[in-house]
C-alpha cells in the first residue's frame, strides 16, 4: 500500500512539473502553488504547540477571513482549517499586491519580496541606482529580520504580528527562489536583468508561443495547482521521497542564518539558472536598435530537467527551514 501511495504521489509530482511548464504566470515570486506547498512541508513538520501557537497568531489578522480563508472547503474544520490558513497566510505578501486588497497600500512592499546580489559577465560592472533615503527594509533579508521581530514581541499588536508572521512565511519560501537573490550585469544587461525578469526564453523552441521571461517560469516550476488537496499531495509525497528527506539534506539544514540561505540561492541562480554565464544570449551587447529583450534563447530538455530538479528541492528544504524557525521560537 506504502508503494502504490508514493508511486501515486509521484505521478502527482511529475503531472505538475509537466503543467508548470506548459503555462505562462506573471512573475512575482514561487507563485501560489509554490507557497502554499512550502507551507503544507512546514506544516507537517511543526510541533503541535508550534501549529497551536501560530494558528491562534493569524486569527488576529485583519483580513483572516476574507484572505487567509478565502474559498475555503465546504466543511473544512479544526486543525485543517487552520493548515489551510497557514497556507494563505505564506501567498497573502503577493495577495496584497493587488490594489483592489484594502490592506494594499499600507502592507504591499515590492522590494521586500528579494535582494539583489550581483553577478557581473563580460567585464560589465554592476550598476544599482541611488540608494532609498526612505526608513524601513531595503532587501528580503532586512524584512525577514524586522518580521521577525515583530512575531516575537509580545507586547505588539496581534494584528501586527498576524501580518509579519505572513511575511516572515512568505519571505522565508522567497529567499529560496535562486532567482530572488541575483541580479546579473552583462554588456547586453548593463542595468540589471531583474532576475531574470529582463530575459527572455523558449520553454519549448522553437515554438513562440512558449515565450516567457526566465524569472516566471522559475516562479512556476513547482506548479500551478490552486485546489487544496493537489497541493497537499504533492507536499506529502515530497516529504516521503527519499531525495528529500531530513537524512539526505541534513547539510543544508544544519545552516540556519538567512544570510546563507540567500547565498545558496545565487550560487544555484549563477550554476543553474545562468549556466554559469552560458546560458545563450545573456552576454553579447544587443546589435544596434536591437532591444536587449529580444534575444530569446531555447532552453534545453536538460536545462529544464535540472532546473525543476534544483525547484523541487528548494522548495522542501524552505518547508523544513521555515518549521524549524517556528519550532525554535519561544513566547
Amino acid at each position: 500500500m506504502t508503494m502504490i501511495k508514493n508511486a501515486r504521489y509521484l505521478r502527482i509530482v511529475f503531472g505538475l512539473l509537466a503543467l508548470a511548464l506548459a503555462l505562462p504566470r506573471p512573475a512575482l515570486a514561487w507563485n501560489d502553488t509554490g507557497h502554499r506547498l512550502i507551507a503544507e512541508i512546514a506544516w507537517a513538520e511543526m510541533t503541535p504547540a508550534a501549529r497551536a501557537r501560530f494558528a491562534e497568531m493569524l486569527r488576529q489578522h485583519p483580513r483572516y477571513q476574507e484572505d487567509l480563508l478565502a474559498d475555503v472547503p465546504d466543511g473544512m474544520a479544526g486543525a485543517d482549517r487552520d493548515r489551510y490558513a497557514f497556507g494563505l497566510a505564506a501567498a497573502w505578501p503577493d495577495t496584497v499586491r493587488s490594489l483592489a486588497n484594502p490592506m494594499h497600500a499600507a502592507f504591499s512592499h515590492p522590494g521586500w519580496h528579494y535582494i539583489d546580489i550581483p553577478y557581473c559577465l563580460g567585464g560589465q560592472a554592476a550598476s544599482f541606482p541611488p540608494a532609498d533615503m526612505n526608513p524601513g527594509p531595503k532587501n528580503l533579508l532586512e524584512a525577514l529580520a524586522l518580521n521577525m521581530a515583530m512575531i516575537k514581541d509580545a507586547t505588539a499588536a496581534g494584528r501586527d504580528r498576524a501580518v509579519a508572521l505572513c511575511w516572515v512565511l512568505h519571505l522565508c519560501g522567497d529567499v529560496h527562489q535562486p532567482l530572488h537573490a541575483v541580479e546579473m550585469f552583462s554588456p547586453r544587461f548593463p542595468k540589471g536583468d531583474q532576475g531574470g525578469n529582463a530575459i527572455i526564453v523558449l520553454r519549448n523552441p522553437p515554438y513562440p508561443d512558449s515565450q516567457i521571461n526566465l524569472h516566471a517560469l522559475w516562479d512556476q516550476l513547482p506548479g500551478l495547482y490552486k485546489d487544496e488537496g493537489a497541493i497537499r499531495d504533492l507536499a506529502l509525497g515530497l516529504l516521503s521521497d527519499p531525495r528529500y528527506g531530513r537524512g539526505a539534506l541534513k547539510d543544508l539544514l544544519a545552516v540556519t542564518d538567512p544570510a546563507a540561505w540567500a547565498k545558496e540561492s545565487h550560487d544555484l541562480a549563477v550554476k543553474v539558472a545562468y549556466e554559469n554565464g552560458e546560458l545563450p544570449g545573456i552576454v553579447d551587447a544587443p546589435a544596434a536598435g536591437e532591444a536587449a529583450q529580444q534575444q530569446v534563447p531555447g532552453l534545453t530538455a536538460a536545462y529544464l530537467k535540472l532546473a525543476e530538479e534544483t525547484a523541487m528541492e528548494r522548495v522542501v528544504v524552505a518547508g523544513y527551514r521555515t518549521a524549524d524557525l517556528l519550532n525554535g521560537m519561544g513566547r
